[in-house]
C-alpha cells in the first residue's frame, strides 16, 4: 500500500467513528425526549353493593371402632341432607371432601373418625335459613357467609369502570393544565377489579346458631366494590 494513502484512510476511519458516535447520541436524545414529561396517575371509583347470595357449610362427623359402620352413618346422613335440600327450590347443594382418619392413643389405633360436609348456597336467604334450621337436626353448621353474585358484580364493575376512566381523564386534564399544556396522551393504563371474599358471620353469631335448632335469622348486608386505574400520561407540546 502506498505510504501517501495511509493518512487518507486514517482520516476516513476517524470521520466514520465520529459519525457513528453522533448517530448514537442523537438516538439517545430521541429516547430521552420520548420519555419526557410522563406522569403517573391513579383513579378509583367505589360503590356499596348488597350481598345477594347466602352460603353455608354443614358437616356430619362420627367416631368409633368400626369404620364401615361409621361410613354408612355418615353417608346416610349426607344423603338425607341432600334430599332435604332438593325439596327446596333455588338451593344449590354440593358435597365436599370425605375424610376417614385413624385415631391413635399411646401409639396404638384406638378409633376411626369419618367426616363429610355439604355446601349450600341460594339467593333466597329466607328459604336457605329455614333449610339450615332443618338440617341442624343431624348436621353441624361450620361456616355461614354472604357474597355478591358474579352477575351483580360484573354489572357494578362495568359501571365503575366508566366512572373511574372519567375520573382518570379529569385528573389528566387537570395536570396538563397546571403544567401549562393543552394536550396529553395516555401511555399506559391498567384497570384493576378485585373480587371481594365471602363475608363470614361473627363467631358469637355462629355459636348462638349452633345452640339453636330453629331457623336462624340472617342479614345479608353489603360490600364495597372498587375499580382502580393505574396509568401514565405524557404531556404533549403545543
Amino acid at each position: 500500500m502506498p505510504a501517501f494513502r495511509l493518512p487518507y484512510l486514517l482520516s476516513i476511519y476517524v470521520i466514520g467513528c465520529l459519525l457513528l458516535l453522533s448517530t448514537v447520541a442523537v438516538a439517545s436524545a430521541k429516547d430521552d425526549d420520548a420519555h419526557y414529561d410522563r406522569i403517573s396517575l391513579v383513579a378509583a371509583a367505589s360503590d356499596e353493593v348488597d350481598n345477594d347470595i347466602l352460603e353455608a357449610t354443614l358437616s356430619v362427623y362420627r367416631e368409633g371402632s368400626n369404620p364401615s359402620l361409621l361410613s354408612e352413618e355418615v353417608n346416610s346422613t349426607i344423603q338425607w341432607a341432600i334430599g332435604e335440600a332438593k325439596k327446596v327450590s333455588g338451593i344449590t347443594v354440593q358435597t365436599l371432601g370425605y375424610q376417614t382418619n385413624p385415631v391413635y392413643q399411646q401409639q396404638r389405633l384406638s378409633a376411626w373418625r369419618v367426616r363429610q360436609s355439604l355446601r349450600l348456597e341460594s339467593r333466597d336467604i329466607a328459604k336457605l335459613s329455614q333449610l339450615i334450621g332443618k338440617l341442624q337436626e343431624r348436621l353441624a353448621v361450620g361456616r355461614v357467609g354472604y357474597r355478591i353474585s358474579a352477575q351483580r358484580r360484573n354489572a357494578v364493575e362495568e359501571s365503575l369502570i366508566i366512572e373511574a376512566i372519567a375520573l382518570f381523564q379529569q385528573r389528566a386534564e387537570l395536570v396538563a393544565k397546571q403544567m401549562g399544556r393543552s394536550r396529553y396522551r395516555v401511555v399506559q393504563m391498567a384497570i384493576n377489579t378485585g373480587g371481594a371474599p365471602m363475608q363470614p358471620m361473627m363467631r358469637a353469631e355462629m355459636a348462638t346458631m349452633a345452640d339453636m335448632r330453629t331457623s336462624p335469622s340472617f342479614e345479608a348486608g353489603a360490600q364495597t366494590v372498587t375499580v382502580s386505574i393505574n396509568g401514565m400520561i405524557e404531556l404533549q407540546l403545543d
